[in-house]
């Protein structure tokens, strides 16, 4: 296999995640929504984004401070009780309040004693189809639509402008954090061993790293058109939601043409893909998604 051909495995595997991510949460929606989980009682509302930034915001200031003050085990312990609860919300759709216990506890365990690329990167499509079907369910397209041009903006000021987004990543990977896609050159590679500083432009990496919300937030609006909207489909999937999914992937496939040698923000191109592609899907089943 040529060296062109090798470098290229890597973004097929982080598309891959995309897709699974994707197909998971559209399967796990029914039983979502029959548990009748909902993150904001009113999914219609257009300050459910604002209360979902808001979150977002509070939660990078946490980890940045403890980031500053060297305080690993806040981020750590912070990070693992945050995803714990997201599983648990999830599992509790599926089976008893007690025994969703038990795969919550066991999660956290494994996450904490043996954080490798397989076991971050397994774990990821579980939780990102989870929290995106969650808040997909939590949102009517108007108010997902809002939140993904608003998150986009952020992404690109915290990436290109203020750079906190960086730090934040950086201190995700060298406290080993399961915030993140992981997917190495080699096979020798070893996440719980790698240090780098990804703020340094074309330092050479063990691994590509795709941020867990760059799955998330696009997904959340695949799954608020495939249930809020009434149009025609196939499989359980409707158009919009198909057009957005395609996006998704093209938007995707776009940001992975720029320069891989220094960070990107990769909202502006994934939310810009899933958008575009949703209204082509709408367009194409002759609903008005407002």
């Amino acid at each position: 296999m040529s060296e062109s051909s090798r470098a290229q495995i890597p973004v097929i595997v982080m598309l891959l995640f995309m897709m699974a991510v994707q197909i998971l949460a559209l399967a796990i929606t029914p039983a979502i929504t029959a548990s009748g989980n909902r993150v904001f009682e009113d999914p219609t509302s257009t300050s459910n984004p604002i209360i979902y930034v808001i979150i977002i915001l509070a939660f990078t200031a946490l980890l940045l401070l403890a980031i500053r003050l060297k305080q690993s085990w806040i981020i750590s312990g912070f990070i693992l009780v945050s995803i714990a609860a997201s599983i648990y919300y999830v599992l509790v759709a599926f089976m008893s309040p007690l025994m969703a216990l038990v795969p919550t506890l066991a999660v956290m365990a494994l996450m904490r004693c043996y954080p490798e690329w397989y076991v971050i990167d397994a774990f990821g499509i579980l939780v990102c189809a989870g929290i995106s079907s969650l808040f997909g369910v939590s949102m009517t397209t108007l108010p997902a639509l809002i939140l993904l041009l608003v998150l986009a903006v952020y992404d690109a000021i915290s990436v290109y402008k203020t750079r906190h987004m960086i730090s934040l990543a950086e201190g995700v990977i060298n406290i080993k954090a399961p915030l993140l896609f992981v997917v190495p050159r080699s096979s020798e590679y070893s996440f719980r061993k790698e240090h780098v500083s990804i703020s340094k432009d074309g330092e050479k990496r063990g691994a590509y790293f795709l941020g867990l919300g760059d799955a998330i937030v696009p997904t959340i609006l695949v799954i608020s058109a495939n249930w809020s909207l009434p149009a025609p489909g196939y499989f359980g999937i409707n158009l919009p939601a198909f057009g957005a999914m395609l996006g998704t992937y093209l938007g995707f496939l776009f940001l992975m043409t720029t320069s891989r040698g220094k960070p990107q923000a990769g909202l502006p191109f994934l939310n810009s893909g899933v958008i575009l592609g949703f209204l082509m899907g709408c367009a194409a089943a002759g609903v008005w998604p407002f």
